[in-house]
């Protein structure tokens, strides 16, 4: 079987920001964390932007993907040395055989386009460290979890101040995006703040290479989200993974998001997941793959500092809010359910997607 990468370590401090900061007291359970003597934590500042008006939620029925063809790749790298996907599989030390490779035994995933398209081996190991995570003692949990919950997010950045307000609203052609303030942006849940400044904005990336534009994205309605979300979802998750899932990984449950965002409880057989401030609500097959992208993450240990699990932030804002290092090209930052993870951009693609389609409004 295949491993599969994600990205290397990261370092995390709150004690400055590039961004403009003020201080914020967060309530309770802070003390444990070793804030400053002031009992502050620096959050990033910025003005309030009105929201418009909220969007409409509806559920597709399902629709089988294609999941990626791939053959088995002929590398002379040493095989295990790092992730791949569906594609160049097991680049194996010799000449290239099946029988050296055992490209044909093992499971093979395409990118979140279903295309196939293959993900090269970093070497690095990532995937181990993502595959012998372990999930925390009860005690340890329930000490983690409230620190989080209690963690306040920057200015203009929490969505529950968005939901509570304004609600959200889907982005349209017409909308000039590079225009709008980011306090703003945030409130069109079919643009992504880890999305709004691609190029094309808003358009997962995988679409943009097949040439889907900033105009054809925003026409669609909730409908069409959510057909090309079950399609890129079914062939990933249709083509296999190299890990079990483990519901204990995840940080935040879905009761505790629900009181979060003053959510009525999830329906029978649905969950509530959080993805960069968003809460999502979830099928069994949503769940599961929310399940095996979060497996997949390398999470760093940030040494006891909170995230704030409702601020929803933009890579930059991330990276300079945190003071992460750079990731590598292939490679994104995500909060999913109160956890900073690093990922690689296939799976962070699929997350965002299942952002999109699964919004709570």
């Amino acid at each position: 079987m295949k491993t599969l990468l994600i990205g290397g370590a990261m370092a995390l401090a709150l004690t400055s920001t590039s961004l403009s900061a003020t201080p914020i007291h967060a309530p309770g359970g802070m003390d444990a964390v070793g804030t400053p003597a002031d009992g502050q934590v620096w959050l990033a500042k910025s003005n309030k932007g009105k929201g418009n008006a909220a969007g409409n939620k509806k559920k597709a029925n399902k629709a089988k993907g294609n999941a990626g063809n791939a053959k088995a790749g002929k590398g002379n790298a040493k095989a295990g040395k790092g992730n791949e996907r569906a594609g160049n599989a097991g680049n194996g030390n010799g000449n290239g055989n099946a029988k050296n490779q055992q490209a044909a035994k093992q499971k093979q995933k395409p990118k979140a386009n279903g295309n196939g398209a293959a993900r090269a081996s970093n070497g690095n190991g990532n995937a181990k460290a993502a595959k012998g995570r372990q999930a925390l003692a009860p005690a340890e949990r329930e000490t983690v979890v409230s620190r989080i919950l209690s963690t306040p997010a920057p200015d203009g950045r929490d969505m529950t101040r968005v939901l509570a307000a304004t609600g959200l609203a889907l982005a349209t052609p017409q909308l000039a995006i590079a225009d709008i303030p980011e306090t703003e942006l945030i409130t069109f849940s079919n643009c992504p703040p880890g999305l709004a400044k691609k190029t094309p904005p808003c358009v997962p990336p995988g679409l943009a290479k097949n040439g889907v534009t900033y105009d054809e994205w925003a026409s669609y309605d909730p409908d069409r989200y959510d057909t090309i979300w079950i399609d890129h979802r079914d062939a990933w998750l249709g083509s296999g993974y190299d890990v079990d899932p483990n519901p204990d990984l995840l940080l935040l449950q879905s009761d505790q998001i629900a009181s979060l965002y003053g959510l009525d409880p999830a329906p029978g057989g649905q969950r509530y997941g959080l993805i960069d401030g968003m809460p999502v609500l979830l099928d069994e097959d949503d769940y599961t793959s929310l399940l095996v992208v979060n497996q997949l993450a390398q999470v760093t240990d940030f040494g006891g500092v909170p995230i704030a699990p409702t601020a929803a932030l933009t890579q930059d804002e991330l990276i300079n809010l945190y003071r992460l290092p750079q990731p590598g090209p292939d490679q994104s930052y995500a909060v999913l359910n109160g956890q900073l993870v690093q990922l690689d951009n296939s799976d962070y693609e699929l997350l965002q997607m299942l952002r999109v389609a699964r919004a709570v409004l």
